[in-house]
């Protein structure tokens, strides 16, 4: 029996989540003439999420998408970088100038509207909200898929992007192990003019950490402490264990804790305070037959890096790329390229997050000192040189 080979608008793609690499690469696709299934878990996006830093390596993509102008309607440009001691004293200044001049304008924009953005990119009907997959049966020449409402369906790709804790990763790759890195943080909403528009704050303790995060008229605080892994954070107990670990440090800090509000009144409210735990992931494998894995679900980066919805942007612009030049015979080849594009750079970024990491949260007071004094060192210059490694590298 012939079988038949699809490609471009024939070829029968599922992609599982719809969060920002999903939407990107469904975006991506249907501007060349595919028309990708979306499925949802959620039954709608709502409010949920904070400020996310998207640098040119993202925001790029939105401009093949036509949704740029709509970028800049919605988020702030991330124009100045300061860095604060325990007592609030500014360690070092920078400014982002230079490489917005140089590779283009890194964005903060809040998470729902970067969704709400890249959703305009994909026809309604293809997405389906509150919906996952709950089965995942590989044959040689296509996938049959279970979902979550009964109903089935055949495919001849499955892109699992569906975060960190990727259903699609357990259902095909089995469990994978995430790396916890002894840090745990909140988010939420405090008063704009604390910050100035387009400039981050960060003030570093030992093991400890708070940033404040403009985006529109909005400010995002997020905090950082370093605990052992499992440490309960029961809500009606949150606010004021929060307050007590970070209740002797300086500057913001102790206008930031007096804007929290209490989280035990807001539960069930998305726009109330957020709270994890910090995990990534690494994986050796991102494909299985006809399976492969973008964003968080594939590797996940530490927010520390600041990068990961950028890096999952990335990661679909290269598989929509690979897969405008294959078809469902040669499917597996243009995984394996997609693979080979990306695997060194997630690798060297997700490395560089997690020795960003460990330096902001170092424990040990006196390390925490000697790390402040490295900061007032560390030049305009070496900031750059930084950045423009990532900014540089080739996709």
């Amino acid at each position: 029996m012939t079988t038949t080979i699809r490609y471009g608008s024939d070829m029968r793609i599922l992609v599982v989540g719809g969060g920002i690499a999903g939407l990107t690469l469904a975006g991506l696709l249907e501007q060349r003439g595919f028309s990708p299934d979306v499925v949802e878990k959620s039954s709608n996006y709502g409010g949920l999420g904070y400020t996310l830093s998207l640098w040119p390596a993202g925001s790029n993509i939105l401009k093949g998408l036509g949704k740029y102008d709509e970028l800049l309607d919605n988020a702030d440009q991330f124009e100045a970088y300061h860095v604060l001691d325990h007592d609030g004293t500014q360690l070092h200044g920078y400014d982002m100038g230079s490489l917005a001049d140089e590779y283009g304008e890194t964005y903060l924009i809040w998470r729902p509207n970067l969704v709400d953005v890249l959703q305009e990119t994909i026809s309604e009907e293809n997405l389906q909200m509150g919906t996952t997959v709950t089965e995942i049966d590989q044959h040689s020449d296509e996938v049959d898929v279970t979902f979550t409402d009964g109903t089935m369906g055949t495919y001849d790709l499955v892109v699992g992007a569906d975060g960190i804790h990727s259903k699609v990763r357990d259902l095909v790759f089995g469990e994978v192990e995430l790396t916890y890195h002894d840090m745990t943080g909140w988010a939420f909403w405090v008063d704009p003019s604390l910050a100035t528009s387009g400039e981050v704050q960060e003030h570093w303790g030992a093991g400890r950490f708070v940033g404040l995060y403009p985006t529109e008229d909005k400010l995002a605080c997020f905090l950082a402490a370093t605990v052992p892994e499992g440490t309960p954070d029961p809500v009606d107990e949150r606010l004021d264990r929060v307050r007590e670990m970070f209740d002797d440090m300086g500057g913001l800090v102790p206008d930031i804790l007096d804007e929290m509000d209490d989280p035990a009144d807001e539960m069930d409210d998305p726009a109330g305070m957020w709270h994890d735990d910090f995990y990534d992931l690494h994986m050796d494998e991102w494909t299985k037959g006809r399976v492969v894995l973008i964003g968080d679900a594939g590797h996940a980066i530490l927010p520390t890096g600041g990068v990961g919805a950028s890096m999952a942007m990335e990661s679909a612009a290269v598989l929509a790329d690979e897969l405008t030049r294959t078809d469902s015979k040669y499917l597996e080849q243009g995984l394996e390229h997609y693979v080979s594009r990306r695997r060194d750079r997630v690798d060297t970024v997700q490395k560089k997050s997690r020795r960003l990491g460990s330096f902001v949260m170092v424990q040990n007071h006196l390390l925490a000192e000697l790390r402040d004094k490295s900061v007032k060192f560390y030049s305009q210059e070496r900031m750059e040189e930084y950045f423009r490694d990532f900014l540089s590298s080739e996709i």
